[in-house]
Parts: C-alpha cells; sequence; structure tokens
C-alpha cells in the first residue's frame, strides 16, 4: 500500500531539481572550503597572467626575505 504524502514535506525536492545549478552553488557556498574554492576560481581567471605575476611574486618574496634576515641579523648583533 503506497504512504500518503504529507502537504509541504516534499515542496523543497522538486524545486531544488528544477534548477541544479542553483542547488550545486547553494551547496558549495555552505561548504567551509568556499573561501578556498573561491581563491582557486580567482586564481584560474588570472591564468593569463601567470607568466607576469609569478616572477613578480617570487621577486618580492626574495627582497622581503632578504630585508627580514638583514634585520634579524642586526638585532642577534647587538645582543
Amino acid at each position: 500500500m503506497p504512504r500518503k504524502q504529507q502537504p509541504g514535506g516534499t515542496s523543497r525536492l522538486p524545486q531544488a531539481l528544477s534548477n541544479p545549478r542553483a542547488a550545486i552553488d547553494q551547496a558549495v557556498a555552505a561548504s567551509p572550503l568556499a573561501p578556498a574554492r573561491a581563491f582557486w576560481v580567482a586564481l584560474r581567471e588570472l591564468e593569463v597572467w601567470w607568466p607576469l605575476l609569478i616572477p613578480v611574486l617570487l621577486w618580492m618574496f626574495w627582497r622581503t626575505y632578504k630585508s627580514e634576515r638583514a634585520a634579524l641579523r642586526v638585532l642577534r648583533d647587538q645582543s
């Protein structure tokens, strides 16, 4: 014998199936990894700029590293 459906009990199901993209977007947005996914999407959008961006970031890293090491060396020599 089939069960009777309660009114409003399955009203959300057809809504989610009518727009699966929205359901997926909502599930991803609720994910704890949503910020990481947003970062990855933004990074992929900048893929054209990688040949310029990566060397600049490496140069900035190296310059900052050297200046921090020099500052620590001065502090170490003073004590």
